[in-house]
């Protein structure tokens, strides 16, 4: 299967609470919400948002993306207020190992409430049924305890720690590993291992 069969087209999928959906260029204000946020920011690769320019270049890029069959995050809609909260998916895919990478950003005003956790389930959900993947990882900076626990909860199994090897914000930072396997796959109504 190749990247632009499945990016190409990038499906609306939903949850309880949440759809996920292709970026559109109305998305621009919502993003600068929570990415404006320092404390959203902080355990990322970027920097907070300083200005709606940042989060339109953002957005520009996710269309880009899109345009282009790439890899790209879903938008994080949750639906009780119909605007976008958030984004998460796919940050690489390589078809040929059957191997993909989660990452995915929320508002500060959601944390603690269970909606990334279910947001990951859904897009490993994908992985694992559309993509074909056998494997799906996810990394977080060693002291984001808040994302591991979404690993953890989605499935994943810790594998360790990676020394330095992003150069982020100034630094060489270490990174935690989790990945979950085909066969490892939680059973959730709807889907099989």
């Amino acid at each position: 299967m190749e990247v632009a069969e499945v990016f190409a087209d990038l499906p609306r999928l939903e949850t309880e609470r949440l759809v996920l959906r292709r970026a559109t260029s109305e998305d621009v204000a919502d993003v600068f919400a929570y990415a404006s946020d320092p404390d959203v920011a902080r355990h990322t690769t970027w920097d907070a948002h300083g200005s709606p320019e940042a989060s339109r270049a953002f957005v520009e890029s996710l269309l880009a993306r899109h345009a282009a069959g790439e890899v790209a995050n879903w938008m994080m809609v949750l639906k009780a207020e119909a605007c976008v909260v958030g984004t998460c998916g796919f940050v690489y895919w390589n078809p040929r190992h059957n191997r993909a990478e989660v990452g995915y950003a929320l508002a500060r005003r959601l944390w603690g409430r269970g909606l990334m956790t279910e947001a990951i389930r859904r897009v490993c959900d994908f992985g694992f049924d559309v993509m074909g993947c056998n494997r799906i990882e996810a990394r977080c900076l060693t002291e984001n305890i808040a994302s591991a626990r979404v690993m953890e909860k989605v499935g994943m199994t810790f594998e360790g720690v990676i020394r330095e090897q992003m150069y982020v914000k100034g630094a060489y930072r270490d990174l935690r590993l989790y990945s979950v396997l085909r066969r490892e796959r939680p059973v959730r109504e709807g889907h099989s291992p």
